[in-house]
């Protein structure tokens, strides 16, 4: 308990001081030799690059804050929800300086050595920010608030193993098996992909996202689960052969990586952050140019 305690302050401490308020400084303090962040749309880089890279950011927005919402801890691995809001006062994306103010979310999932973070992977809602920025079509996102939650202890198999059943199940397609492993007032938050709510949710949300890649499979890359909350880092593929949204099939394989974080009570899941890099699957299915990088 005391490791995990420590490395989601240290976590806290890289999104919340080196991110959040562009402490570049903290760097050899935060990062370990050989650091290495894998952010969706972009290639690996280390510690140099990250900071290059957040040097763009705060330059695009000068004012950015950053702040964690939750986070799920087991061993040397932290999971985290984090909220972000800034001005558009530079370039970013190509996209010249809009001077709009604009919230957006993501996820990451960072390992530990020694009390530094020596991997981290990160997924962002880029489609909002972008949407927010007017670069493309379609309303705002809607953000719920984050209600502060103290679930009861529960052992960490506990929520692996329903995370597990409810992969399981998504893979084969078996909706009606998944829908017993959520909760009445389930909430499935997940930008730019289906909505969800309850029961009745989930199933309308896995049966549109089945019908767009009939031949989805997840592939679990890291999970792990703290009392009732479980964070799952995954690939999916299949093929683009029915409607995504208002997007008709293109015939296209996809490749799509994303973060979830679980929050569940009673042995259900209540909650579902999911952040995935939607618009990199959008370029891949042909309606978007390329994918935007944080």
């Amino acid at each position: 308990m005391v490791r995990t305690d420590e490395n989601k302050a240290i976590a806290r401490r890289e999104i919340e001081e080196f991110e959040g308020a562009g402490q570049v400084s903290l760097a050899p303090e935060l990062f370990a030799s050989g650091y290495k962040l894998t952010f969706a749309g972009a290639p690996a880089m280390d510690r140099a690059g990250h900071e290059q890279l957040l040097v763009a950011l705060r330059g695009a927005f000068p004012d950015l804050r950053i702040r964690v919402a939750a986070q799920v801890a087991a061993g040397d691995r932290v999971g985290n929800h984090w909220i972000a809001q800034g001005t558009h006062r530079g370039a970013f994306q190509g996209l010249a300086a809009t001077g709009k103010a604009v919230t957006f979310t993501g996820n990451n999932l960072m390992h530990f050595a020694e009390k530094k973070v020596v991997a981290l992977w990160g997924q962002l809602d880029a489609i909002g920010l972008l949407t927010q920025l007017g670069a493309i079509p379609g309303p705002p996102p809607e953000y719920t608030p984050e209600a502060p939650s103290a679930p009861p202890p529960r052992a960490p198999t506990e929520s692996t193993g329903v995370i597990r059943r409810f992969i399981d199940n998504f893979n084969d397609g078996r909706i009606e098996s998944l829908a017993e492993d959520v909760a009445d007032n389930y909430q499935l938050d997940f930008p730019g992909g289906p909505p969800g709510a309850g029961k009745d949710g989930i199933r309308r949300a896995v049966t549109d996202f089945r019908t767009a890649f009939p031949d989805l499979h997840f592939t679990t890359e890291d999970l792990f689960g703290e009392d009732e909350r479980a964070a799952w880092r995954w690939t999916m593929t299949g093929t683009h052969r029915g409607n995504l949204g208002p997007f008709p099939a293109s015939g296209r394989p996809v490749r799509l990586t994303g973060i979830s974080l679980f929050q569940l009570s009673d042995g259900r899941i209540v909650r579902d952050r999911v952040r995935a890099d939607m618009a990199g699957l959008l370029a891949q299915i042909g309606v978007m140019p390329g994918s935007p990088t944080q």
